[in-house]
């Protein structure tokens, strides 16, 4: 019998390793490779950065002015409203009359806001006039991430199987882009702050917003079709803003920005107990690796489910993950366990947009994508309000019950769906047509 020579061996290990690497990189390699794809999909990371920077910057800005942090706090809250109110209203916006009548309108808003918000603080106007001109900023941030997802389902219709397969990747992909724009986002303008000043920072965020949105209006061709041009005849009202079946999801996304913001404010008070701020750096890339590895892995083995197990089986991962955050109480099992969160939290971000992606008519997609952001933004605020008020009553794992009523609130959001939509026989199959 003859052996298998050392040369056979590397030849073999060759060949696993690109299977794996056609396994798991090749079908993001492939909707990539799409006309016009990476190019949108590249210009709208940058254009949603600014929805990760501006409250940080905003806070940096006022506290470098001699102002308390609580005036600060104020003023990064405000641009979360902001973005949450106006953010439906760009979207429908943009499905209606396009992405390209309407991103130009919200650019040019965003730069008339970041200057007033300049000018009130060079002119020490009073702190009112800085949280408006905060609140201005988000009401001007169009949602991005909304933008970039209707042209991959624009660029990848079809009621095929392959193409369902390739919408849940792309959307996947994205999921995972949104995780990358809060993990370098916030960093990077701290980073420009320290070594410049608070005002370059700023500009960071605003000024990559810009140039990705510039980018994004000249690819004219990947642009979804305004409605009122190929659907004249679609849906207004109520179900024109938030169309059937999304309402439902939106529990789940609350669910997902409670734990964002009990975490967040977890690892401040944590970093305040060990006595650097660095650890709390150190703690959200930990969750956030877990989240950007799970999207990454989720986009591929998911794609050959149901759209219905893959919201239940994420549902389900979540629901179970979560409660472990209960039994947390020094910084090496939180990082622990924040990792474990990261890897379930991704899966039913992907899974609840692929579940709105089969049930939204095309002329609604930017609209009802841009829902759960809104749903997001109100449990971050929710879930950091209710940390922090525990924090300051107790210890620095005080908010960690947050976690608990997250848990609870998915599983009830994914029972009720995956219920309903067994019961009505949409077993939607994973061409991601119901």
């Amino acid at each position: 019998m003859e052996l298998p020579t050392a040369d056979d061996s590397t030849q073999a290990e060759t060949t696993r390793s690109a299977r794996v690497r056609s396994g798991f990189v090749g079908p993001y390699a492939a909707i990539l490779g799409r006309d016009g794809a990476w190019r949108f999909s590249l210009a709208g990371w940058f254009a949603r950065l600014v929805r990760s920077t501006a409250g940080i910057s905003t806070i940096l800005l006022i506290a470098a002015h001699g102002q308390s942090y609580a005036i600060g706090g104020a003023a990064s809250g405000a641009v979360v409203i902001g973005a949450a109110i106006a953010g439906p209203f760009w979207s429908r916006a943009a499905d209606r009359l396009g992405q390209t009548r309407v991103t130009p309108v919200a650019l040019v808003a965003l730069t008339v806001s970041a200057v007033l918000l300049l000018l009130s603080i060079q002119f020490d106007l009073a702190p009112w006039t800085w949280v408006s001109a905060s609140f201005l900023i988000g009401a001007s941030a169009i949602d991005a991430g909304a933008l970039v997802r209707a042209r991959w389902i624009h660029l990848l219709a079809g009621s095929d199987r392959r193409r369902g397969v390739e919408r849940h990747t792309a959307l996947a992909f994205e999921a995972v882009l949104d995780e990358f724009t809060f993990v370098i986002g916030p960093p990077l303008v701290t980073i420009v702050a320290a070594a410049a000043n608070p005002v370059a920072g700023f500009l960071v965020g605003v000024g990559a917003t810009l140039l990705g949105g510039v980018a994004l209006v000249v690819q004219r061709r990947t642009a979804p079709v305004p409605s009122r041009v190929h659907a004249p005849d679609a849906a207004r009202g109520f179900r024109a803003w938030l169309p059937a079946g999304v309402l439902g999801l939106l529990p789940s996304y609350v669910g997902v920005g409670l734990i964002f913001g009990s975490v967040d404010l977890t690892a401040v008070g944590i970093s305040r107990d060990v006595g650097t701020t660095a650890i709390a750096g150190i703690l959200l890339a930990v969750f956030a690796l877990g989240s950007v590895t799970s999207g990454f892995l989720f986009g591929v083995i998911g794609a050959r489910w149901s759209v219905l197990r893959r919201l239940g089986v994420s549902g389900a991962m979540f629901a179970v993950v979560m409660p472990w955050f209960a039994v947390v109480g020094a910084p090496l099992t939180f990082a622990i366990v924040s990792f474990c969160a990261g890897l379930a939290t991704t899966p039913i971000l992907i899974a609840s947009s692929s579940m709105i992606e089969t049930l939204t008519a095309r002329e609604n997609i930017t609209v009802a994508m841009s829902w759960p952001s809104v749903a997001m933004s109100v449990g971050v605020t929710i879930g950091a309000a209710m940390s922090g008020a525990a924090i300051d009553h107790g210890s620095s794992y005080g908010g960690l019950w947050v976690p608990l009523i997250a848990a609870a609130l998915v599983a009830l959001a994914t029972a009720v769906n995956v219920l309903v939509r067994g019961r009505r026989r949409a077993a939607i199959p994973a061409d991601g047509r119901p």
